[in-house]
């Protein structure tokens, strides 16, 4: 909330008791000059990733149409966000494809070299492995639930003395 505030809002410091229409325009002119800069950052930006071409997911139209080779590996986990994230941070290019009638998808991706794909997914099935083998909070979960709803044994203690 408070980064969409800041964002929006020009913030303009001057005296408010000495407020000439000097002051005003250079002031405008400093947060116009701002805008400016901001603009012209993300036009380059954009002229940059037109000239290159999109990376990161696509469709496998737009990955064929690429000049590299195309190769692909299967893969059976519907999360391919945590396959997404991975692949940006090495650069790959990639278009996932479902599987018509089945629960698997199709993974093509391209690579700028090898190096970087087999680092890519040794960290993806690195990542893959680790989270299989942590404990499911919700198993652990139900099972206080069920120790919750026990019956609760009745722990009172009778004293009673025999003479």
């Amino acid at each position: 909330m408070q980064e969409e505030v800041e964002s929006r809002v020009a913030v303009i410091m001057t005296n408010c008791t000495k407020l000439t229409a000097s002051t005003l325009a250079k002031a405008l002119g400093k947060v116009l000059a701002g805008a400016k800069q901001k603009h012209d950052v993300k036009t380059a930006r954009k002229a940059a990733e037109k000239a290159n071409g999109p990376h990161g997911q696509m469709t496998v139209k737009e990955l064929a149409a690429k000049d590299r080779g195309m190769q692909s590996i299967e893969v059976n986990d519907k999360n391919i966000g945590a396959f997404s994230r991975v692949a940006r941070k090495y650069g790959i290019d990639f278009a996932p494809f479902k599987v018509k009638g089945e629960d698997k998808f199709i993974v093509f991706f391209k690579a700028p070299d090898a190096d970087a794909m087999t680092a890519a997914f040794t960290e993806y099935t690195r990542k893959q492995v680790k989270a299989q083998s942590r404990p499911s909070v919700l198993k652990a979960l139900a099972q206080i639930k069920s120790l919750i709803k026990a019956p609760v044994v009745n722990r009172t203690k009778k004293k009673e003395r025999e003479r």
